[in-house]
């Protein structure tokens, strides 16, 4: 049997522990998030990691954000985009979050 799955998605899936699904969403591109947002939110919320659908939902708003005249998202998504890859990427590498 042979596996169509997406390698970066299997590895969403296959994730020893909430670390290792967070690394992964970090290194997801846009285009598969857009793409496959349901399954990935469905793969978070198996396991109960609601950061990873959070974080899910906000990339995809941001990518789907109409931007202004210079390219750019709006102001208050992109720096809540930022705090959750900031903090996504400090729990990646182990950091304690409360």
């Amino acid at each position: 049997m042979t596996d169509s799955m997406l390698p970066i998605l299997r590895q969403l899936h296959d994730a020893d522990g909430d670390r290792a699904r967070a690394d992964t969403l970090l290194r997801m591109p846009d285009s598969v998030m857009l793409k496959y947002h349901d399954v990935i939110d469905g793969a978070c919320r198996r396991v109960g990691f609601d950061a990873g659908s959070k974080f899910l939902a906000v990339r995809v708003s941001l990518a789907l954000a109409v931007r202004d005249g210079e390219g750019n998202p709006p102001a208050d998504l992109a720096k809540m985009g930022e705090q959750f890859r900031v903090g996504m990427a400090e729990f990646a590498a182990g950091a304690n979050h409360g």
